[in-house]
Order: C-alpha cells, then structure tokens, then sequence
C-alpha cells in the first residue's frame, strides 16, 4: 500500500465482542470508502464466542487492508484500543464501534479537513439508527471549535467521527472505565489541543438496547464521577457543568 503526503495512511481500529449481528454493515462501510489509503484493525476481545472472528478472517483472505488482531490479555474496550493503537501503522487513527458505520465519503472529507487546516483533533456531524438501521435520526452537529471548557458542558464529540493526527499527538492511552473516550477527549482538550468540528453527516451511531449508551441515568452518574474523581472539580463547578451537561442532552436527544 503507498501513501504519500498528501495521501496519507488512516488507521481505523474496531472492537469487536459477541458483534456478528453488525461487524459485516461496519466493515463494509469502510471498505465503501472512497479514500482508499486505510487499514482496519479489527480488536477481537478475548470474551467473544460467537462467529465475530470467522467473518472477520473472510474479510481478511479478501482485502489485505483488514487485519484481525487479538489482544493478548484481557477484556474491555479501552484495553482493545489501547493495543491496537500499538499495531497501528499510519499517520492518522480513526474510530469504529463494531455496530457502527460510516458514509462512504467520511474519510475524504475528513482526512481533506485534517490536511488544509493541519489540525491536530477533528470530529464531525452524524445521526443515530435504530438497531435495525432502518430509522434515522436528526443530524447531531458539532461545533466548529470544542475547547476543554465546552467539552465539559457535553460530550459533543462521537468517537465514531474523530480522527487523530499522530504526528502531533504521538502519545494518547485509553482509562480502562467507564466513558473512556470522554476522558481522553478531556485530557487531551486540557493538555491544550482543540478539536475542530467538520459540520457534515458522515456518521452513523447505532442505538442497540442494552447499549452503554442506552442507560441515560447511568451515564449521568459515570459523567458526575468523572467531573469530581478525574477532573477534580470543585462540588459547585462540578454541578454547575452537569446542569449544563443536563440541559444540553435534553435538546440533543430530546427527539431521535
């Protein structure tokens, strides 16, 4: 595969346990890429037990982009990209839940963003299906510049749309907790990176029942953690900022 400077090398790394049901929509999604300069890193959790690796080594004899990758030891999503981000190969890493899927111009339009601007963090607009994929929800837009301080507010970055350049943060680690992307988009906000919003529809977030995402009350809980154990906030700051995590969730998802 060559790559060159203006065509660089993304490096796409996918969980993946128990997700026969939906990793062929999400592989296909970005083999239907128009940019053709990616790998796959498909993370299999030593948990899984159903036929997740078989459809994944199909994939693999087929297109030499895909590679299955076992994680040595243990469980968990952090863990998974965590050690696919050490096997990763290119310039810039993206992020795929095994349920989740992609536009076919998501990449382009990305990797063209990255480049103009020479960003560091970018994120971009979806819409959420239903577990079927057959309903779609309302485009969930992204602000044009999210800083440490707006982050706090909400969660406005879906770790389905981001992309990283390493070139300019060669070091970033997943907490193996709950909502791990949300604090390692925190850490990297508040070591003084921003992340830059490309307000287009690439994306599409599958909301499956049972889903971590699905638990609004439990996230509530995980997101106070976060603000008072990790972030150190103050008790009035920190309830200050779920007040607003509150308000700006209720307008977010107050319609599918």
């Amino acid at each position: 595969m060559s790559t060159t400077a203006a065509s660089p090398l993304v490096s796409i790394i996918t969980p993946v346990y128990n997700s026969e049901a939906f990793i062929n929509k999400a592989m296909d999604s970005v083999q239907d890429q128009t940019y053709p300069h990616w790998e796959l890193l498909v993370v299999m959790d030593a948990g899984t037990t159903d036929r997740s690796p078989i459809l994944v080594q199909q994939r693999a004899k087929e297109d030499p982009r895909i590679r299955l990758v076992q994680v040595p030891d243990g469980r968990g999503l952090a863990l998974s990209r965590n050690f696919a981000i050490t096997q990763a190969r290119g310039r810039f890493l993206a992020f795929l839940d095994s349920d989740d899927q992609w536009l076919n111009d998501k990449l382009t339009q990305q990797v063209d963003f990255m480049l103009r601007h020479d960003y560091a963090f970018t994120c971009t607009a979806f819409r959420r299906i239903d577990a079927a994929g057959h309903k779609q929800g309302h485009l969930i837009e992204v602000p044009g510049a999210i800083t440490y301080h707006r982050l706090l507010q909400q969660n406005c970055i879906g770790c389905l749309t981001v992309m990283l350049d390493r070139t300019k943060i060669p070091e970033l680690k997943f907490r193996e907790t709950k909502h791990e992307d949300y604090i390692l988009w925190l850490e990297l906000l508040k070591n003084g990176h921003t992340c830059y919003g490309l307000n287009e529809d690439l994306a599409r977030y599958r909301i499956v029942a049972h889903s971590r995402s699905a638990d609004k009350v439990q996230s509530v809980r995980n997101t106070w953690r976060i603000y008072r154990e990790i972030e150190g906030l103050s008790l009035p700051h920190a309830a200050l900022r779920l007040s607003q995590f509150a308000v700006r969730n209720l307008s977010k998802y107050s319609r599918f």
